[in-house]
């Protein structure tokens, strides 16, 4: 009896060092995540950390490169009547 019991305290302690270890592991996964944002002209995702951006009011916009972030001034000017 004392030697399953023993098996028993063994067993529990090594499911739970390892089950640790899992979640230590997967933390990890989550802290190297990045931030998408949709690129308003052609609908692709890119980094926020992009040197391409515009904020239009209280909005920041995220473009994929300068020439996407060329159109949607443009396009911003347009609506206003500005040329």
């Amino acid at each position: 009896m004392l030697k399953f019991l023993i098996t028993a305290i063994l067993i529990y302690l090594a499911f739970t060092l390892f089950r640790k270890k899992q979640v230590e592991s997967k933390k990890g996964e989550i802290e190297e995540s990045v931030d998408l944002e949709k690129d308003e002209i052609c609908g692709i995702y890119i980094e926020k950390t992009t040197p391409y951006k515009v904020k239009y009011y209280d909005k920041i916009y995220y473009f994929c490169s300068k020439d996407c972030m060329d159109k949607f001034i443009a396009k911003v000017k347009e609506k206003r009547g500005e040329s």
